[in-house]
């Protein structure tokens, strides 16, 4: 019986092995802990604050490029400066508030979920003993008052000064227990419950009244235990303890280690940055905001473990293991339709750090092949920015650029447009390309011999294999040899590359006619939506008709209602939006009237997933199955994607839209001839 169990282990290739173990051992434990609760409400509570830090930061960039390119800060206008400095202070400025505001409403609403119908958290109310506690735990000076009942405090210094980068870790601390210290109340219904006849807006006030209250009381205590022996809030305590962390953080060792854990953990299947990055959030930010008073001081930007430089457009750039050259080489080498297909279908995607289709596609994630480039590359890469850095005074990151842009402009653009960043760029992408190429060969010629398998066991015609440099080589070929057959044969081949690549182009041009259709269907349905939303504001009749429709659509099953909503989910929005374009085409192509799609990142779809029917989990964030089913409404439904499925699907329109209507009840679609 051993002997059988040996012989048939020994027939399992080597690679299915490994896979086979890192799915038995591995992945369990890493989807637990990216799908962890505090986890993820740290993820969200980022996402959410992701606008205003955007935001401000296109401030900061006005404020401090300009005179980092004249070489002079004091050449800004003064007055320009400080209104500039104002809006940045009231945004960046408060990020920590902003962030645990974030957090606790995330984890808030989770722990809704496990509350009965009736006696929920007000959340709005979370939000607001959040930004409280917060300010009682950074806020530092006693607050004493004169005779004639003035403050002697600067209270808009002691406001602001702890509320920003260096707050972050306070933020998260607050934010995940916060919501515990208010729900305890609402769970047991310690509350101040008014007769049933007081209306329900000032009864929920009431009710609210002891969980904000002793949420506030918890840090106001906390917080003054600090004041009262240190002299100092607990912010300041906190952030004067861990600062001697932060340079080992900055290190080569540290940020090597942290690339390669964000490609390893991605490699076998959960997402890599959703692990690693909640942990590093808050010297990130504390880090940029150093970096930018270095600059305003004229002093050199030194730290290196910033938000988008030490992972976007470094250690991941092109997205994690590196990946932005695949689609160059997949076009460029790859013979196999399968590789020459994803190279195409990455190019655009992969300039703004979305590599689904390349990592599903190929697949590069699980693939034996791929793995020490996925792994190396990562460290190779964030080691070389350090050293640009450190040794050659580039300017580290001083504005917070977002991660979906091109690399090379976010590089340029968030270090005050210093020339060496094109030049570190250039170095990574060059060490990337050539690093890659012989590992892409191995694979093609193994996706090439099962492309010729395929085709033998189903009879049909053998596909063609080339790349750019077998064009090269037969139109040389047909004119230059000196084998008259030879020539001919070089030809003939060549004329049925070229008819195959014609046919190619035309379906290119075709997928460009039917997106424009699909666009203009879209904006018409949106044009006759708002046309018909001013007529209802001009006639009483026509808008109490659309809501009483409304309101029977609302209690009314799936398969009757006139407009279905569909979401889909990834983790950046990225690839979501490119399956929702696919569906959207294959709607129209079909004469589907009644399906509208959405795409939403994961940590900022709340909004959008309670107005959605269907929705669609992209591989990244199935993780969160069982917490996307618990938010669950009446007739709404769910499906999970494996990678093949949903990178096919944002390629392909017919599989798009196959997709959507396998899930959906019987009858609920609406043709045009309907």
């Amino acid at each position: 019986m051993q002997k059988e169990k040996a012989i048939a282990k020994q027939k399992i290739p080597v690679s299915k092995r490994m896979e086979n173990w890192m799915n038995k051992n591995l992945v369990p434990v890493l989807k637990v802990v990216a799908a962890n609760k505090y986890l993820r409400a740290l993820m969200e509570g980022f996402y959410v604050t992701l606008p205003i830090i955007v935001f401000s930061s296109i401030i900061g960039i006005i404020m401090w490029v300009p005179p980092a390119i004249h070489g002079d800060m004091a050449w800004y206008p003064l007055v320009a400066r400080r209104c500039l400095m104002r809006i940045y202070s009231l945004t960046m400025g408060l990020v920590s508030l902003w962030f645990t505001m974030g957090i606790s409403v995330a984890l808030a609403e989770k722990l809704n979920a496990q509350l009965p119908v009736g006696r929920k958290m007000n959340i709005m109310m979370v939000a607001f003993a959040a930004g409280s506690a917060i300010f009682m735990m950074s806020v530092s000076g006693t607050f004493a008052i004169n005779s004639d009942g003035t403050g002697t405090e600067n209270f808009a210094s002691l406001l602001i000064s702890n509320l920003g980068a260096q707050g972050m870790l306070t933020g998260i601390i607050v934010g995940l227990t916060l919501p515990w210290v208010f729900y305890l109340p609402v769970r047991f219904g310690w509350t101040i419950k008014l007769p049933k006849a007081v209306p329900q807006g000032v009864s929920q006030s009431f009710a609210d009244v002891i969980p904000y209250g002793l949420s506030v009381l918890v840090y106001w205590g906390f917080g003054y235990i600090f004041i009262g022996i240190l002299d100092e809030s607990f912010t300041d305590a906190l952030f004067r303890a861990i600062k001697p962390i932060f340079n080992g953080l900055d290190s080569y060792g540290f940020l090597a280690a942290v690339a390669f854990l964000t490609a390893f953990i991605w490699f076998i299947g959960v997402h890599g940055p959703s692990v690693t990055r909640p942990f590093l959030t808050p010297f990130m930010y504390s880090n940029l905001s150093d970096n930018q008073a270095l600059l305003a001081q004229g002093q050199h930007p030194h730290w290196a473990l910033t938000y988008e430089f030490s992972y976007d457009f470094t250690s991941t750039l092109g997205g994690t293991g590196c990946t932005f050259v695949i689609p160059i080489l997949f076009i460029l080498f790859a013979k196999s339709k399968q590789l020459k297909a994803v190279g195409f279908a990455s190019y655009i995607p992969i300039w703004f750090q979305v590599n689904e289709p390349a990592l599903f596609g190929a697949p590069m994630i699980l693939n034996p092949i791929y793995m020490l480039p996925f792994f190396i590359l990562p460290i190779i890469n964030i080691v070389i920015y350090k050293f640009f850095i450190d040794v050659l005074g580039m300017n580290g990151a001083i504005a917070d650029v977002p991660w979906s842009m091109p690399a090379v402009a976010g590089l340029l653009i968030g270090s005050a447009f210093d020339p060496l960043t094109a030049l570190l760029w250039i170095v990574m992408v060059t060490i990337d390309f050539f690093f890659y190429i012989p590992f892409v060969l191995i694979h093609d010629k193994m996706v090439c011999s099962d492309e010729l398998k395929t085709a033998e066991e189903k009879h049909i015609v053998k596909p063609l294999h080339f790349s750019y440099f077998t064009l090269i080589y037969l139109g040389l070929k047909s004119k230059m040899n000196a084998n008259s057959e030879k020539r001919a044969l070089a030809a003939n081949l060549l004329k049925q590359i070229n008819v195959e690549r014609k046919d190619v182009r035309l379906a290119v041009k075709q997928e460009r006619i039917e997106n424009k259709a699909a666009m203009a269907a879209e904006a018409l349905r949106i044009k006759e939506e708002k046309s018909l939303a001013r007529a209802a504001r001009k006639n009483p009749a026509l808008k109490a008709k659309i809501e009483n429709e409304n309101k029977s659509n609302q209690t009314q099953i799936l398969d009757t209602k006139k407009e279905i909503n569909v979401l889909v989910i990834c983790y950046g929005a990225g690839s979501s939006a490119m399956m929702a374009q696919s569906a959207t085409k294959g709607a129209v192509a079909r004469g589907i009237q009644n399906l509208k799609f959405d795409s939403a990142a994961y940590g900022a779809h709340a909004d959008k997933f309670n107005h959605a029917d269907l929705i669609i989990l992209s591989p990244q964030v199935k993780m969160y199955y069982d917490d996307f089913k618990l938010a669950l409404k009446p007739n709404q439904f769910i499906v999970q994607t494996s990678g093949k499925q949903y990178v096919d699907a944002t390629k392909n329109k017919d599989l798009a839209i196959d997709l959507v209507i396998e899930n959906l009840p019987e009858n609920s679609i609406k043709y045009g001839s309907d």
